[in-house]
């Protein structure tokens, strides 16, 4: 039993008549029968016996309060005399010729009593009582006012009464009164075992669940904690539950995503243990959210091949880290972009970032948040895998199909968002396929005439000039028109060096964390050196590069001292392409003494490997037209 209810009797006629109705009713209950601070110690004798069961208390008037004191935890059913039993009990003295008072505890009203025995035309005093020091006093006043007889609740009322020389007439609680008291108290009693039973289920599911639950409340403080959740965290329940949802254990961008109380799905964040995918749901009362956390290795153990495919997106805008104008404004642009359903092509050098930004608008979308985000590198596709990847097919479909056939990655994002990186890669036939679904918005898996219609955003990434590609007759100007809808372009990591110490900043925190180092900052000038670094790989290099030198630190002096020896001698050929070179500096190049012609070669082919800008970018930068640039690029030299 996970209850126990405890009645307090004032009377034996009450306690026989509850002895009758427990059995009758089919309910258990301990009878104390006793009143106001004797039942006190006894009920909790009764209570440590069994301290882990549910307590219902059946009592009423000032015991009733008293009891309530002493024990806050326990639930409470009003147990007293009736207007219907003090009615009685009036009507059975009304022809008694004594004057009379009643005793009666204070939650009651007096002015009932008094209205009710004008009505049956009784003279009664009325002493409302809150505890025994009070029934003796008015014991006291009740035979100076001259009082005969006292009508009052209890055995020890009548006893005390009766040792003051006046008539006890005892007010009994009615039969009825009783049975509806013991009804409420089964009531609570179901009710509360279903609520235990759901308790005790839901906690062994949390306990045993794979899947990590976290509870946190209004002020961003964690109040519950499986074991699943801890071990993503690496700690236990007690180290979690109390802490702040700002604790560094959980990662900024953790706590930013908490700050609003709207439903949020999808979301794949770091945690010490790796990554996670994340669902957040808003409650109402408590006020507060739950956060479901699973480990984002166990989800896609199947159906996996050349291609990259994240269920959601990973990243938002907050994990662009940069201080720069430029991705200040190249953010607010794609914010701008992120709630429209139109095309998005996004370019820029290796590195720079390009499926981050592609993460972050489709998780600024208001809808296509909460559905799939898919990731595809068009360069690992040939003819046929292209079109069984992208479109799906049915069983039998050709040889080697999957039984059962397979969905495509198109059917897959739909109502969501698919990314297409390195685009320029497609072969001309692929771009032909590609263009149909994006113009007609259905797909047809191979080996099936059913048309299923697709509701799915296309942000295509690419790092070649898209533009020259068209030119040469290599990609297909009618897709790059569908495709370009909106733009943005990630400038590379050199033409915006203030972003830099940033990231340098954020990488050497996130690899400590991970190798268990304590390697924080570096000292200003190896800051410097970094910064003036071309990064061509740009953020890709940077981060891989400062794990390389986390990895082989024991602590920051070394770091700064692996970080000088890498630049200068294993990174100099990637950094530097001559010393000669390097010497006049990065706004700077040497040129050979030639003719006219000669030197202007020679300036466009050193300031296109310089920059890595596109030929577009590179001919708007010398302020000549393109054929001119193609020209000189092809000059023999």
């Amino acid at each position: 039993m996970f209850t126990e209810i405890v009645c307090t009797s004032p009377a034996k006629e009450v306690t026989k008549i509850v002895k009758e109705l427990q059995n009758e009713m089919n309910v258990c209950v301990s009878v104390v029968e006793l009143i106001m601070d004797d039942t006190v110690s006894l009920v909790r004798n009764i209570i440590s016996q069994t301290p882990d069961r549910i307590r219902i208390i059946i009592s009423g008037g000032a015991t009733l309060s008293l009891l309530a004191q002493h024990f806050p935890c326990a639930y409470f059913v009003d147990f007293f005399p009736t207007e219907y039993d003090i009615v009685l009990a009036l009507a059975q003295v009304r022809n008694l010729e004594k004057k009379m008072g009643l005793f009666i505890a204070g939650s009651k009203s007096p002015d009932v009593v008094e209205k009710l025995s004008a009505i049956l035309g009784i003279r009664l005093n009325v002493y409302v009582y809150n505890n025994w020091h009070d029934v003796e006093k008015h014991v006291i006043e009740a035979r100076q006012d001259g009082c005969e007889a006292i009508l009052g609740v209890g055995d020890r009322i009548s006893s005390l009464v009766k040792q003051a020389g006046m008539q006890p007439i005892p007010v009994m609680i009615g039969e009825s009164t009783i049975r509806n008291a013991l009804t409420w108290a089964k009531c609570i009693e179901e009710i509360k075992i279903r609520e235990k039973l759901t308790s005790e289920q839901m906690n062994a599911i949390s306990m045993y669940s794979q899947e990590g639950i976290m509870m946190i409340n209004q002020e961003n403080i964690v109040t519950f904690c499986n074991p699943a959740a801890a071990k993503m965290f690496k700690s236990d329940k007690v180290g979690i539950v109390g802490s702040l949802l700002r604790d560094s254990r959980y990662g900024l961008s953790l706590f930013k995503m908490f700050n609003d109380h709207e439903k949020r799905l999808g979301f794949i964040k770091q945690v010490p243990d790796g990554s996670v995918l994340v669902n957040k749901f808003p409650i109402q009362y408590p006020k507060g959210i739950l956060l479901t956390l699973m480990d984002i290795s166990k989800i896609y153990s199947e159906n996996k091949t050349q291609r990259v495919v994240a269920p959601v997106a990973k990243y938002c805008f907050d994990d662009i880290i940069h201080v720069s104008s430029e991705i200040s404004s190249l953010i607010a642009k794609a914010k701008k972009y992120a709630n429209t359903d139109c095309s998005v092509l996004i370019r820029g050098e290796s590195g720079t970032g390009k499926e981050l930004l592609a993460q972050s608008i489709h998780n600024w979308h208001k809808v296509r948040s909460k559905e799939p985000f898919i990731a595809v590198n068009c360069a690992s596709f040939n003819d046929h895998l292209f079109n069984s990847e992208l479109f799906g097919y049915t069983e039998g479909s050709f040889t080697g199909a999957s039984k059962g056939g397979k969905t495509g990655l198109f059917e897959l994002a739909n109502g969501g968002t698919l990314f297409l990186d390195e685009i320029g890669k497609l072969k001309m036939q692929q771009q032909s396929n590609l263009l149909r679904v994006l113009q007609e918005k259905e797909v047809r898996r191979i080996g099936s005439d059913r048309v299923i219609p697709v509701d799915v955003r296309v942000i295509a990434a690419s790092n070649e000039d898209l533009e020259e590609l068209i030119s040469k007759g290599s990609f297909r100007e009618d897709l790059y028109f569908r495709i370009n809808v909106l733009n943005l372009v990630i400038p590379p990591l050199r033409d915006r060096r203030e972003d830099i110490p940033a990231q340098v900043g954020f990488f050497l925190k996130k690899f400590s964390e991970k190798y268990g180092k304590l390697i924080c900052s570096l000292p200003a000038f190896v800051i410097n050196k970094l910064s003036n670094m071309d990064w061509p790989g740009n953020s890709r290099q940077l981060e891989h590069f400062l794990e390389r030198c986390v990895v082989l630190a024991d602590n920051e002096k070394d770091a700064s001292e692996i970080i000088i020896e890498l630049l200068e001698e294993e990174y100099a050929k990637t950094f530097f392409p001559s010393k000669k070179e390097h010497r006049l500096g990065v706004d700077q190049i040497s040129l050979s003494i030639g003719t006219l012609t000669e030197m202007n070669a020679e300036i466009v082919r050193k300031m296109r490997t310089a920059t890595k800008l596109s030929n577009s970018e590179l001919a708007l930068k010398l302020g000549i037209s393109r054929p001119t640039l193609s020209k000189l690029l092809n000059k023999k030299h």
